[in-house]
């Protein structure tokens, strides 16, 4: 059982801007998020989806200097994007971790490519994790048929969502085995300069090396005034989302939004 992880990043965003180069502790973002996708010990390839945009050179470069496998796709396109890095790898599944998605935990990639390889699901999603960690699995061939039925040319949010209100995908859902992960009211996606902030201090009190999502969520826990950091987040990136939802529309006249 192995899966491929494709990692979508811009460092374009108007909310964090060049997020996936900021340091915490000295070292790149993207380098401690490859580093914690790797801890899964289904992981197969690690291949970093970017944009074509010129914003995106220095990320780039960054990557091949350190021997991390990169993809440049479509700039506003994800699904487009992730759907060529499928075919040039020659994908028949794969995992989608988002960018800002620091803390996704070994346990649930490995749980994720289990379902995806042992089932008849086409899109495998999770509920009641933090918010911001959890890994999204799809069949390439469920994948291509969206991509080639859908006029839209820009997919770049919620793209999720568009997924699964296409019609083309069997869908699963998972749910943490282990209680002390089922924690939706923790926000640990990494969209906005309070929700870095958050990462900063926590990997202050933890070595990014070692820590799984349970040693956070117990840290935090322990130290409430931790999540008062990025307590405003969520409403702001829940209104930036409803605000610039991606429509999606079918060449048979069907959309989605």
């Amino acid at each position: 059982m192995a899966c491929s992880i494709l990692i979508t990043v811009r460092t374009a965003s108007t909310r964090l801007p060049r997020k996936a180069l900021l340091k915490i502790n000295g070292t790149p973002f993207i380098k401690i998020l490859v580093e914690q996708i790797k801890k899964s010990d289904c992981v197969k390839k690690v291949i970093i989806c970017t944009t074509r945009e010129k914003s995106d050179d220095e990320l780039v470069e960054y990557l091949r200097k350190n021997k991390i496998n990169v993809f440049r796709g479509d700039n506003h396109d994800i699904l487009k994007r992730l759907y060529s890095a499928t075919k040039k790898y020659k994908l028949s599944k794969f995992i989608v971790i988002e960018g800002d998605t620091l803390f996704c935990d070994s346990s649930i990639i490995n749980d994720t490519c289990k379902k995806l390889t042992e089932s008849d699901y086409d899109f495998i999603s999770w509920e009641n994790l933090p918010f911001g960690v959890s890994p999204l699995g799809i069949k390439t061939s469920k994948l291509c048929k969206l991509v080639e039925n859908k006029k839209s040319t820009n997919t770049e949010n919620g793209w999720g969502k568009i997924i699964t209100d296409s019609g083309f995908f069997k869908i699963g859902q998972l749910h943490p085995k282990n209680k002390k992960l089922n924690r939706p009211e923790i926000r640990l996606s990494i969209d906005y300069k309070e929700d870095f902030k958050l990462a900063e201090k926590i990997y202050e009190k933890l070595s990014e090396k070692t820590s799984s999502l349970i040693d956070v969520i117990q840290l935090l826990d322990k130290n409430q005034e931790l999540l008062k950091i990025n307590k405003y987040a969520q409403k702001k990136y829940e209104k930036n989302l409803e605000k610039n939802r991606s429509k999606i529309t079918m060449k048979k006249s069907k959309t989605y939004s």
